[in-house]
């Protein structure tokens, strides 16, 4: 979403999505929903094998279960779109048969910041693992904008070498770690950790 309702505008997702199309057609059908709400996110959800959200995140320290990422309300003729989240508590209630990946290009997607709930794996990526995402990559704190369009394309690059997406475990896992490791070994980024060391694999 390059633009939400009462947040700060991510010039880089519309460059992300770009990149990811580029790096994945033409063997991959893509859908792009550019400026989403929950409830066609979610009938999306359904029908995909790969979800790759480019917005703002939020980890709510009073109650994970509302952590999430944050959408928008669908436009109307009388009313402008504000801010709307697709929780932790509504994702992780779906059964989604085909997910396979789920990569949320989103600050503190995998951060817990309920002090009393510090033990336990609630956030953003367990609630699409719950949901039925065999793969989720998440962020541990805030990302920066350029960082995260790097980051993904060469995680699909890499992940779809050979004219096929690799939904091998090992693979996906391996996918994040090259691409985290070419940003960090750059001049730019080597010496900025902070940007880049946030990005984790879940899963298998």
């Amino acid at each position: 979403m390059p633009e939400t309702p009462g947040a700060r505008n991510l010039p880089g997702a519309r460059a992300e999505g770009s990149e990811i199309i580029a790096a994945t057609e033409p063997f991959v059908s893509t859908k792009t929903l550019e400026y989403p709400d929950v409830v066609s996110t979610m009938a999306q959800l359904r029908e995909c094998n790969i979800a790759h959200f480019a917005c703002h995140g939020v980890s709510d320290p009073a109650d994970p279960s509302s952590s999430g990422l944050i959408l928008q309300t669908a436009r109307t003729t009388t009313e402008e779109p504000r801010q709307d989240i697709l929780s932790v508590r509504e994702v992780s209630q779906a059964h989604l048969l085909r997910a396979e990946i789920a990569y949320l290009s989103a600050c503190s997607t995998a951060q817990n910041q309920a002090i009393s709930l510090s033990d336990e794996v609630l956030h953003v990526v367990s609630g699409f693992q719950v949901a039925g995402f065999r793969h989720v990559v998440g962020c541990l704190w805030p990302s920066d904008d350029k960082v995260c369009v790097d980051i993904a394309k060469s995680f699909y690059s890499e992940l779809s070498q050979g004219g096929i997406v690799n939904y091998d475990d090992r693979a996906i896992a391996l996918a994040l770690h090259k691409a985290v490791v070419k940003i960090r070994e750059s001049n730019e980024y080597c010496k900025r950790p902070l940007l880049w060391a946030q990005y984790m694999h879940f899963g298998a």
